[in-house]
């Protein structure tokens, strides 16, 4: 079954959102005496009984924890420009999958789309749930955050005392000379959009993060999309998908 989170602390007996007790009521067809694993905002297991079902309402009760969060060896964001269409969406999707902390959507000079603030909040929206619908299906013991859309200045100066790696169309340099530096710790993966970098957010990036490195993920033009999730899978790899 996809995992089942809570955005608050287990403490006792607690009802389930709409949508994950219409997925254990109607779908599964789970009844009262049921035990099910949840996962709150903490990131602890507990393995939780169904002590009682009103209509398409459940109510669960913890019997036992069964993990807490594993020790983390820092986080990993992933900084992208905005995309067309739904290549977004897809990002989100993966970079969920393979482990990412956080994702901060970047609206950058060769942005194709162009969000205005009404749009922005109905995407971030989509995007959050996109998350968590991830996690839930592939059985994370978190949800990453999705930030609200920011320029590329606002974005560098929010992250500047965190290591970043941006892989870049001119840079020659692999990506693997860089991997040793980001195994541990914080850092952030910054993917331009389809139109590539404009050479001032390159010179501005290595003027104010304290830690920046241009890379190259190889000779072959890659889509903005593909390249999200190269780097962050070599990076994930790199840190034991931790």
């Amino acid at each position: 079954m996809r995992k089942i989170f809570t955005d608050f602390p287990i403490c006792g007996t607690f009802e389930l959102s709409a949508d994950d007790a219409r997925h254990v009521v109607l779908v599964l067809r789970h009844t009262v005496g049921d035990t099910i694993p949840v996962t709150d905002v903490t990131g602890t297991t507990y393995e939780c009984f169904i002590t009682r079902i009103e209509g398409h309402s459940a109510y669960l009760t913890p019997a036992k924890k069964l993990s807490e969060p594993a020790a983390s060896v820092g986080t990993v964001t992933l900084a992208a420009g905005i995309l067309k269409g739904d290549k977004f969406d897809w990002v989100i999707q993966k970079a969920t999958e393979l482990g990412v902390s956080r994702i901060v959507p970047v609206q950058m000079e060769y942005c194709v789309v162009k969000l205005d603030d009404k749009r922005q909040k109905s995407r971030l929206e989509r995007w959050q749930r996109l998350a968590l619908e991830g996690a839930k299906q592939c059985g994370r013991d978190d949800v990453p955050d999705v930030a609200p859309v920011m320029t590329f200045t606002d974005f560098v100066d929010a992250y500047a005392d965190r290591r970043c790696i941006l892989p870049y169309e001119r840079e020659t340099a692999p990506l693997s000379e860089a991997c040793r530096d980001v195994r541990t710790g914080d850092v952030v993966i910054a993917i331009g959009p389809e139109g590539g970098y404009a050479e001032k957010e390159i010179a501005y990036a290595g003027q104010h993060f304290a830690w920046c490195r241009t890379v190259s993920l190889g000779p072959r033009i890659l889509r903005a999309e593909t390249a999200s999730l190269t780097a962050l899978s070599i990076i994930m790899y790199e840190r034991g998908f931790k």
